[in-house]
């Protein structure tokens, strides 16, 4: 790993609309302030007057011995926080393979720059990042995508995904398979790292590996971690207490939703009642709670994505939630029950949304006049609007000529039809015939002209490949472990400085 220093804080970075980027409807409404959106769940940045509220005090030494095992110092921290001294945020994720895809690392650059902010005008800010571990989709933690070096080159673990350890398992105490570490370490041609080391968890790793990329106060919280699950004890005896209430307002609140014109982000199959906890067996495996009955003990409840917020809430009392598009949405489904559990709910921001390229990517959107929303719609598309007049004369040629020999035809049968009333269905079927034909020969025109300009073409091939590969957004399917294998320290630095959370755009953050 190399810390690299360069002009490319310089560069002005690409500030891509996040309507082009794709959210869901809901979310892009509400970070627009649209009252449709913002009655379900409001916009606010009041102002916080820090008062003492004591925490858990077993809470708060269990947090600081687990991140200690993780090579992390987070004593003083804790303590602050569990006097209620300090302002509070939080945001989660799964602990993938390698750290993830780029948005985890967003996540909390997000949060780093609002802490970095907040003292530097006096307020004492604690952040907390929450580790799914109960998480039981292993094909999502299991698969990592890394940047390709060459148009040959990728690294494709994909192959791996389905080779599962077995059904309903929480995956955070689950070893990393070594077939996932030895692809990963000979792709990039590294040492094996110790936290890779064999028999290693998805929990370990993703922690260790964080602790050595980002230098930075954070607290990493275990959702698994047995002293949370007691402290958050009297929250599942009222889910249980109120399971119907539950149900019922979460119907409700649908039934809103879909009225505005929104879909719940949680839909629950036909006829069966929202998912709201899971039971884990002495194996690690998840069971549905279908109906309220005794729990065998809160260290073995789980929670589902509508109540995890909840527990985070509960448990750790943030001041702001720092979540992705589906979390947002999550919370505009369950604000009532924040009420009806007498939970406080934290006032909830949009993630940082940034994207990763080296410099000279980022130059070709100048070099060719691109519009960084632009680069969604493909390299192809993308070309055929910016070559020399080939393009356009073909187009022209090939649009006349449709125009006239339709005229013609048409004229025939205007013609013949007296005679022959059969026609006019023929007729029809060869202008059909006629368009299709000359649309693809005039793409296929097109397509040549295109891949005549060389230089031009694989400089846009490769600012669409890094930044939407396969028709995804980068920072939701690539991993940020193969930059940071480049960068180093320069990697995090500039994803912090230009964190922007809150808003409506996505940054491509230039290296």
């Amino acid at each position: 790993m190399t810390s690299v220093t360069s002009e490319a804080a310089c560069l002005p970075s690409l500030r891509i609309p996040l309507a082009t980027y794709g959210l869901n409807r809901f979310t892009l409404d509400w970070i627009a302030g649209d009252p449709n959106a913002t009655q379900f769940l409001p916009r606010n940045n009041e102002a916080r007057t820090l008062r003492p509220d004591p925490r858990d005090n077993s809470l708060a030494d269990a947090l600081i011995a687990s991140n200690q095992q993780w090579g992390r110092d987070v004593g003083d921290d804790v303590r602050r926080w569990s006097r209620g001294e300090t302002f509070t945020v939080i945001a989660g994720q799964q602990v993938g393979f390698a750290g993830g895809p780029i948005y985890t690392l967003a996540k909390l650059a997000g949060m780093l720059k609002l802490k970095r902010d907040n003292e530097a005008r006096g307020i004492p800010t604690t952040v907390f990042f929450w580790l799914a571990t109960e998480d039981h989709d292993f094909a999502e933690v299991a698969t990592l995508s890394l940047p390709k070096r060459d148009a040959k080159q990728q690294l494709d673990l994909t192959a791996f995904r389905d080779r599962r350890p077995g059904s309903k398992m929480a995956v955070g105490a689950l070893p990393i398979p070594e077939e996932l570490t030895h692809a990963l370490i000979e792709y990039l041609g590294i040492p094996r790292p110790n936290w890779l080391r064999q028999g290693i968890t998805f929990r370990d790793s993703f922690a260790e590996l964080i602790t050595a990329a980002v230098d930075g106060k954070f607290i990493l919280v275990d959702a698994l971690l047995p002293e949370l699950r007691r402290a958050g004890a009297p929250l599942f005896d009222g889910i249980l207490t109120n399971w119907n209430g539950i149900q019922l307002q979460l119907d409700l609140r649908a039934a809103s939703l879909q009225s505005a014109g929104y879909e719940p982000q949680v839909v629950p199959r036909p006829g069966e009642p929202h998912t709201l906890l899971f039971e884990l067996d002495e194996q690690g495996r998840r069971h549905l709670i279908e109906t309220p009955r005794p729990l065998a003990s809160p260290e073995r409840t789980s929670t589902s994505a509508l109540t995890r917020p909840l527990l985070q809430d509960f448990v750790l009392r943030p001041d702001l939630f720092v979540g992705g598009p589906s979390e947002v949405a999550y919370y505009a489904q369950i604000a009532p029950l924040h009420d009806l559990l007498g939970v406080a709910m934290p006032r909830v921001a949009l993630r940082a949304h940034e994207m990763l390229a080296p410099k000279r990517i980022v130059r070709t959107v100048a070099r060719y006049a691109i519009k960084p929303e632009e680069i969604f719609a493909g390299a192809d598309a993308l070309l055929a609007t910016r070559e020399p007049a080939g393009v356009a004369e073909v187009q022209t040629i090939a649009g006349n000529a449709r125009r006239e020999l339709t005229e013609q035809i048409t004229r025939i049968g205007e013609l013949a039809l007296p005679a022959e009333h059969a026609l006019a269905r023929a007729i029809n079927r060869s202008i059909g015939h006629i368009e299709y034909h000359f649309e693809k020969l005039t793409a296929r025109a097109i397509r040549g002209l295109v891949r005549k300009d060389r230089e031009r073409y694989a400089a846009v091939r490769e600012l669409v490949s890094t930044l939407v590969p396969d028709g995804s957004p980068q920072d939701r399917v690539t991993g940020w472990f193969g930059y940071w294998q480049e960068y180093g320290q320069h990697l995090i630095d500039r994803m912090i400085e230009e964190a922007e959370q809150d808003e409506d755009v996505c940054k491509v953050v230039s290296l």
